[in-house]
Formats: structure tokens, sequence, C-alpha cells
């Protein structure tokens, strides 16, 4: 993730990049994250939309017809899974919600994607999934949610050498989220504002493959910025770590920039501070304070000599609070719910004996699942909104 400064040679139609954020009342964010996304349900506009932002030329307007209808028809399905599992229990809830998903992440992909993405060209070599549940190992004795979860793993679908299917073609055009702050800047009444500003940019470039060998449930729910607080009442480590991000536009114009981090685990904040990237030249521009597993990171810019800092892949939780993903992640927030409700809707449909004994029981894995259905119901609508209006949404407190 890099600073914007440092990221003026980019174009402008890099549509994979998110370089804008509005702030949005704290009030039902599902709500309006699902009533959001109906604006894309008008196929006219959506036309417009891309044809401006992919530069086609007006001859192909009928294929960019064809690509805007069938967003809409992916929207429409992602809200009608949602209002099914809405209907349910958790014995099927996290099925409905991953096909929810899915539809969404099609939406995303046809969105950010030419031609050669629509679902009809995506249905001749990437009909699947993308990625492949492994049979449990799981004791029928366990008991532990660590144990359970970490057993329960998706891998990614491979044919001949190469990554396919729809997790294959999302995770193609997928990117890193911004860092968002609050900026105040001096106004010429003698007062100050504070309006959400993008500091840092996602690079345009993919995040690395998943691993060969999978990821867990359990890798989920420690990844998901969603699940910290659960987890940390269930004694169970997650590796998102807390921030805060804010800035203060100078008189000279210079910016001043404070990332103060949240305690953690000694050895996550050593590898969260290790993967902070600085140009050697900047360093001696960077001041940091140590404090009881965590620390304050402090940038002065000059109005013409920016420092140029990169930082680990993020996901804005609040206006008031970040959220960094696992170290050398390979996914972002997006993915970390989709690979967690393929999981569960995995295990939900192929091992119901199983899943109905947990689910009737409330075992640790169940109850965690219904917090994580939860969660990813609002989360995966307020991201594609974000994706879709290439404006980075971020909850105000």
């Amino acid at each position: 993730m890099q600073n914007c400064a440092s990221r003026q040679f980019c174009l402008l139609n890099e549509l994979m990049i998110l370089r804008k954020a509005n702030i949005i009342p704290h009030t039902d964010v599902g709500r309006f994250a699902w009533s959001g996304l109906r604006r894309f349900h008008h196929v006219p506009s959506v036309v417009d939309t891309l044809m401006l932002l992919h530069a086609v030329p007006s001859k192909h307007r009928p294929n960019v017809l064809k690509q805007a209808s069938q967003i809409r028809q992916c929207l429409i399905q992602a809200r009608e899974y949602k209002e099914a599992a809405a209907a349910t229990s958790l014995a099927t809830k996290p099925l409905l919600l991953y096909y929810s998903l899915m539809s969404l992440a099609l939406a995303q992909i046809l969105f950010k994607g030419g031609g050669n993405d629509s679902l009809d060209a995506a249905r001749g070599e990437h009909s699947h999934h993308g990625l492949v549940f492994r049979t449990p190992q799981v004791p029928k004795d366990a008991y532990q949610l660590a144990t359970t979860a970490s057993r329960l793993i998706a891998e990614p679908m491979t044919t001949g050498g190469k990554r396919r299917g729809t997790f294959e073609l999302w995770h193609r055009t997928a990117r890193e989220d911004p860092v968002v702050g609050l900026l105040t800047r001096p106004s010429g009444d003698g007062t100050t504002t504070a309006p959400a500003h993008v500091f840092f940019v996602g690079r345009d470039e993919r995040m690395g493959e998943i691993p060969e060998q999978g990821i867990s449930l359990l890798d989920c729910f420690a990844g998901t910025p969603g699940m910290l607080e659960w987890l940390a009442g269930q004694d169970v480590n997650s590796d998102v770590v807390r921030a805060m991000f804010n800035g203060r536009v100078l008189q000279d114009g210079g910016l001043e920039q404070q990332l103060v981090v949240h305690p953690h685990r000694a050895d996550r904040i050593q590898q969260f501070s290790d993967d902070i990237k600085i140009r050697a030249s900047d360093v001696d521009r960077v001041n940091i304070t140590e404090l009881a597993s965590a620390f304050v990171l402090r940038v002065q810019d000059k109005s013409d000599d920016r420092v140029h800092m990169s930082l680990p892949p993020c996901a804005m939780w609040t206006t008031d609070e970040i959220r960094f993903l696992p170290s050398k992640t390979s996914i972002n927030e997006f993915g970390y719910i989709y690979i967690g409700l393929y999981i569960l809707g995995n295990y939900a449909r192929y091992f119901p004996d199983r899943w109905m004994v947990d689910v009737e029981s409330g075992s640790p894995l169940a109850m965690a699942a219904e917090e994580f259905v939860a969660m990813a119901e609002w989360r995966m609508a307020l991201l594609t909104l974000s994706d879709l209006s290439q404006n980075y949404l971020v909850r105000q407190i």
C-alpha cells in the first residue's frame, strides 16, 4: 500500500483502485449498503458509467449494455439470496449468504473487467466456484474452536496448472483497500474541517495467490476485521491490528500524519512494524514512539517533498479506527469473507450430520459462524458498494 503522494504517475482510469472516500452515518449500515446497490440496477446509467470509465468506443455500446444488464441481474440475485438467508436459521444461512456473496463478486468482476469477463465468456474456462472444500479431518469429539476451524479448509481450484473459477476471476481484479482518516484543514475564518481523506492507496497489481495448501476457516476468522472483538471474548487470537490514522494540513502547506497502533501481542506488533516500509532517505523524517506492545508513528511532510512510505493491507472499520490485516496476506477483507462463507456453506451443505450437531448443541464453531454470517451480511454489501461507486465508504462514529 503506497502513499498517495508517491502515486502521482498513476493513470486516472485504474478502475480497481479506490482513491476517494466518503463518511456514512452510523445508523443501519447494512440497509444503507443494500439500498445503495439498487442504483446499479438502472442499466442505462451503468452503461454510461462503464463507457466512460473503460473509455469504450461508441460502436461497442451493445457489448457494454450486455455487461451492465448482467451486473443488474447479479445484484438482484445477491439481494434475494440475502433475503432468503434472513428467513432461515443457522442450519442453512451460511450457504445462502455464500451464494449472495458470489453474486456480489460477479458484479465486481463485471464492473471492473472487460468483455472477456462477461458471464457467458466466464462459463467457458471458469465454470467452477474456483475453490475446493477439503474433506474435513476433524475428530468427532473435537470441541475447541481453534481445533475445528483450523481443519475446515478451502484450496484453490487448479486444472492444467492454472487457477480457474469464479474466485480466481474475482481475485485477479481484487486490490488492497485504501487507508482513510480524518484530515484537518485550516479554514479562512479560523475554524478547521476534518473530512475523510485517502492517505494511502493500494498498488495496481494483483495480490499474491492464495497458498496451494489453502486457507482455513480459522484463518478467515483471525483475518476478518469484523471478528476481532468476538474472538477476544473467546480467548482466540486475532491477527488483525487496530490503529488510528489522521492528518493535519500545516500553515506552510506541509502535511503532518500520525499512525497510532493499539496494543496487541508483542510478536504481532513486531511483525506489523517490520511490514511498514520507508524509503531509506526518508527514515530520519519519521518519528516512532514505542509503547507497551504498541507504538505511535509520526511523519511530517513538506509541501514539495513527501515521505515515501508503504503500509500493510487494511480495512477501515470506522472514521476513528483502521484495522490492518494479517501479515503478507494475499486477500483483502472481502476475500476473507468470501472464503469463510464458502467453507461454512459447503460444510453445512455436504456434512449436514456434523453441522447440525454443531448448530443444535450451540458449539463454539456454531457460535463463531453465527457471528461471522451476521457481520458478513452487511459488510460484503458495503465493500461491493464501495467498489461499484469507486468511493470507499467509512462508517462514522
